[in-house]
């Protein structure tokens, strides 16, 4: 049994119907927004990984010169997250990349700042 055809044809060079949901569009990031979160990631694990390398976790007791060492590296892996994240900022306004970098800068200097003072004080 053959189903009859319906007497509309439909055109190819017609346009596309409306859709009801606009289509996606991914983003595609410039080469300077992949360099600045290459650097976020850089002073992450300067805040992070460099300062075990100086003062070993399980030393109860270090050396202040060493802990202060450990600390201002950690600071500056902050810092640096802090200025990748900004100028990410400046160029997409997107809230995001701020808070990508306050809150992990803002947790490492306040964890650092304990290891720090236990590093210092024994305990």
């Amino acid at each position: 049994m053959v189903t009859p055809t319906s007497g509309r044809r439909e055109r190819r060079d017609a346009p596309a119907p409306e859709r009801a949901q606009a289509p996606i569009r991914w983003p595609h990031p410039s080469l300077a927004e992949v360099g600045l979160v290459a650097l976020w990631i850089a002073g992450l694990a300067l805040a992070l990984f460099v300062p075990a390398f100086i003062v070993s976790p399980d030393v109860r007791f270090a050396p202040p010169r060493d802990v202060w060492t450990a600390f201002t590296v950690t600071v500056a892996g902050a810092l640096l997250m802090l200025v990748a994240a900004s100028l990410l900022w400046r160029r997409t306004h997107d809230y995001a990349y701020m808070i990508m970098g306050g809150v992990p800068a803002a947790t490492t200097i306040i964890g650092a700042a304990i290891l720090a003072a236990s590093k210092l004080t024994g305990t």
